[in-house]
């Protein structure tokens, strides 16, 4: 681009063409330049704007003019956009219904253990009886899918 503002490279820094000195660093990496002389920076449509001296909507067009872009169509951007925005709500709406299936998930382990820790704390089983013994297997079970569920180790 430097090239197409008529910018002159001397040394690491790039100069204007009636300058001694460069005073401008252009960062390829960040497509960005800092301009040491005058103390501005910013992103290439500034520097173009920068070193012509003009507003960024008329930067933008020389630019897209200089190296050939064409213009987005309108109805074009206006349809991608719609189709951008469907795919995100569906995205949050699958988001929606994957809290709720887990809520779902949660809610019964947390009723399936009290259950149990209902008829373990009862005395209709005694202890290690076959029914005891089962009781106390489940709401084991139970509480750990409920420490996976909520990440808790």
């Amino acid at each position: 681009m430097a090239k197409y503002l008529g910018l002159q490279k001397d040394g690491k820094l790039y100069k204007y063409p009636n300058e001694r000195t460069g005073s401008i660093k252009l960062y390829p990496e960040s497509n960005s330049f800092f301009d040491f002389g005058r103390g501005a920076g910013g992103d290439c449509v500034r520097l173009w704007s920068h070193v012509r001296g003009c507003d960024s909507w008329t930067a933008l067009k020389e630019i897209r003019t200089a190296f050939g872009l064409i213009a987005p169509n309108k109805q074009h951007s206006r349809d991608l956009i719609r189709k951008q925005e469907e795919v995100r709500q569906r995205q949050l709406e699958a988001k929606k219904q994957e809290k709720r299936r887990w809520r779902m998930e949660v809610e019964t382990l947390k009723a399936e253990s009290s259950f149990y820790r209902a008829v373990l704390d009862s005395e209709h089983c005694k202890p290690l009886s076959w029914m005891w013994c089962t009781c106390q297997n489940r709401l084991t079970a139970a509480r750990g899918l409920l420490d996976l569920l909520c990440e808790i180790y």
